[in-house]
């Protein structure tokens, strides 16, 4: 499956170090301008961030709801905890805190800035920050490098190999990214701690890229460094770690050739599991949940372009080609998309996980459930659509009413396509008409729709108003015929032309969603570690209260893309999630200033690592 409308080259290998160090470089081919803004990346965490911490006012009792969640029915079966059978995987963090500090805290200290324009490898001496970083992790991790082989793809995005004894065995890929958003330099009195000190104040670290996401990347590079200090574990599957360079900007260069570079090597559906960044664990309805991301909403940035003839300011037409778009961009906006809750969706069934074991769960909420749940289970497959509209309602409003979502709308863009006018641009000289007038419009896609749809979509929005306007339209490189429109048809000369493309090259159909069902062999595997691991986490039985307390999985969705979207044709199970048990303070420095993460919760996801990679390998369910 095409990722995008991205053709790079293929790589050519040169091969100049040992068999533990090859070199391969590609050609590069990839279009600088198309670049996320670094507002933009900051409005996504935001996203993520108030959808893993949600802040839920009780509607009904504790009694009420764990009486409704005895429902045998429900969609949220969860599985066991899985603990290694080959030895305790956990044991290999004890007594390693202060190092996995360091490792952490040596890593933030490299400033890996990636920007939304940047030249071509060898030539803009701004990715050369990225041998530097290499140089560190050769250093911190020894190990990995004396016994893992690396390759290098794109001179610094990294692939990590470690052989496992069965090749019929998938193989488990970690992915996570080298970069970090640049500290605008305009910030940097605002910082507490230095930007990339890399300080640790005796319960956090700090600096960019503590959680965003080196946090991710050190760690399961340390889980693997002290599963070899212990000398008790050998692979039998084959574990691939692969570092990215530029995921806060698209992933273009990094990611896209690690998923060309693994496909050539393994094949298409060759990878067994697949984790990298993305949602944590927190409290969510009175209980504690771990919400990866089993898919991610597709993405494609529409350029509208007028073109009219220029002339004289002094004998204006009745619309310049700024008065034009401008009423072509209202009128996008006066038909925003239709919300949509498709009752497949991962959210109805992290609706319905709250319903079974969320305290504060909203009571009328958990009734629509039950009845969603039953109809999809029903022969007929007739979804009971009043009780899906009040889920969809809730995401579009209810969530708003009861303090779930702090930002305004962020309800609405799980359950919709969102459209933003970011850019637009047009006239030189205020004696001149323009001739050229351009606005960019970013558009993140439902996972129940698809970037055909959004361009269907679009058309029927902007054609019927630009015919009116006696506009000629080019629609995705074709001419639009004015008939299909239903609108007036003014025949003769037109005062310009209307242009519809896809900016920067930029469409991504939503992600396909990863299984996420109790009998899900991945999903099982990853829910039983997070079980497994919380259930042995420091303190846990320090009292009864403590020792009483669950975890529990529920799948969602991202409302932005991370790496993974270069990976689509590796494997069908792909887990944004990180093993973190987050809280507002730990992540609301990601992307902006006093980003920090907790020294504990670093510890925890290194043991989560640790365990994950043996219960992977000793599966054979996968």
């Amino acid at each position: 499956m095409a990722l995008t409308n991205e053709k790079p080259v293929l790589p050519s290998v040169i091969n100049t170090s040992s068999e533990h160090d090859q070199t391969h470089i590609h050609k590069q081919s990839w279009a600088s301008k198309n670049r996320r803004s670094l507002w933009a990346s900051l409005a996504l965490f935001l996203l993520l961030r108030y959808l893993v911490l949600p802040n839920v006012l009780p509607n009904s009792t504790e009694s009420e709801n764990h009486a409704l969640s005895a429902h045998h029915g429900s969609s949220c079966a969860q599985a066991d905890a899985i603990y290694p059978q080959s030895f305790d995987a956990s044991s290999v963090v004890e007594g390693e805190k202060d190092q996995i500090i360091d490792w952490l805290s040596g890593a933030v200290k490299v400033p890996t800035e990636i920007f939304d324009v940047m030249g071509e490898i060898g030539e803009d001496k701004r990715w050369d920050v990225f041998y530097e970083f290499s140089e560190y992790l050769e250093k911190a991790y020894p190990l990995i490098h004396e016994h893992l082989t690396r390759t290098r793809v794109m001179t610094h995005a990294l692939v990590f190999e470690w052989q496992g004894s069965d090749p019929s065995l998938k193989p488990l890929l970690l992915t996570g990214h080298q970069d970090v958003v640049p500290v605008l330099p305009a910030t940097r009195d605002q910082w507490s701690h230095a930007p990339y000190g890399g300080e640790y104040d005796g319960k956090y670290i700090w600096g960019r890229g503590s959680m965003d996401d080196k946090s991710g990347v050190i760690g399961f590079l340390s889980a693997i460094e002290l599963l070899l200090k212990s000398g008790e574990f050998e692979p039998t599957r084959t574990v691939i770690l692969a570092l990215g360079i530029d995921e806060e900007t698209g992933g273009k260069v990094g990611a896209l050739n690690l998923g060309i570079w693994i496909e050539e090597k393994y094949g298409k559906d060759s990878i067994a599991m697949l984790v990298d960044e993305g949602n944590a664990v927190a409290e969510v309805w009175g209980q504690l949940f771990a919400t990866p991301a089993v898919g991610e909403k597709g993405y494609m940035d529409l350029e509208l372009r007028v073109e009219t003839l220029g002339g004289h300011s002094s004998v204006p037409p009745p619309h310049t080609g700024i008065g034009y778009i401008s009423l072509l961009v209202a009128a996008l906006e006066q038909h925003p998309h239709e919300p949509y809750l498709n009752p497949e969706s991962p959210l109805v069934n992290f609706m319905s996980c709250g319903a079974d074991n969320g305290p504060t769960f909203p009571k009328d909420l958990v009734k629509a459930v039950r009845k969603v749940e039953r109809s999809l289970q029903a022969k007929s497959h007739k979804v009971d659509k009043k009780a899906l509209k009040e889920l969809e309602d809730w995401w579009v409003t209810g969530g708003e009413e009861d303090g779930t979502f702090p930002i305004k709308g962020l309800g609405k863009a799980m359950v919709s396509t969102t459209q933003a006018v970011d850019i637009i641009n047009g006239g030189l000289k205020v004696n001149a008409l323009p001739e050229d007038v351009v606005a960019v419009v970013n558009h993140r896609i439902s996972i129940a729709s698809s970037v055909a749809e959004l361009q269907h979509h679009l058309v029927n929005v902007i054609a019927p108003v630009a015919s009116k306007l006696n506009l000629a339209v080019e629609a995705f490189g074709k001419e639009v015929n004015y008939a299909d429109c239903h609108s007036e048809f003014q025949a003769g000369p037109k005062a310009g032309k209307v242009i519809l493309s896809v900016a920067y090259n930029s469409s991504l159909d939503p992600a396909p969603v990863s299984p996420f069902t109790a009998s899900d062999p991945a999903w099982k595997l990853l829910s039983g570690t997070v079980k497994s691991v919380y259930a042995t986490r420091p303190g846990f039985n320090a009292t009864e209260e403590e020792a009483k307390k669950e975890i529990f999985m529920a799948p969602s969705i991202s409302t932005g893309n991370t790496d993974t979207k270069r990976y689509w044709n590796l494997t069908k199970n792909i887990y944004r999630f990180a093993y973190l048990i987050a809280d507002k303070g730990d992540i609301e420095g990601a992307h902006t200033i006093n980003e920090h993460v907790s020294a504990d919760g670093i510890v925890e996801l290194v043991r989560w690592f640790a365990n994950l990679i043996v219960n992977v390998d000793e599966s054979r369910e996968l």
